[in-house]
């Protein structure tokens, strides 16, 4: 996952885009990984959270490449 990738949560739904990452702490890998800062197109659970762990994001593929030439 890239810096401009469009992605949407796995569980909750929701389309985002991610606009940065860290590293961060996480219970889940038991230690540092990195996480990605999305900004969501809609907010899909009423938080302002916007910090995930890559394996709860889902990338959508780009549908410009769908598109016959010019």
């Amino acid at each position: 996952m890239n810096i401009g990738d469009i992605v949407k949560h796995k569980h909750l739904g929701g389309v985002g885009i991610i606009v940065g990452a860290t590293i961060k702490h996480s219970n889940i890998t038991m230690g540092f990984a990195e996480w990605v800062v999305v900004k969501w197109a809609k907010d899909h659970t009423g938080r302002t959270r916007d910090l995930y762990i890559p394996a709860f994001l889902e990338l959508l593929e780009p549908t410009d490449k769908n598109c016959p030439p010019k």
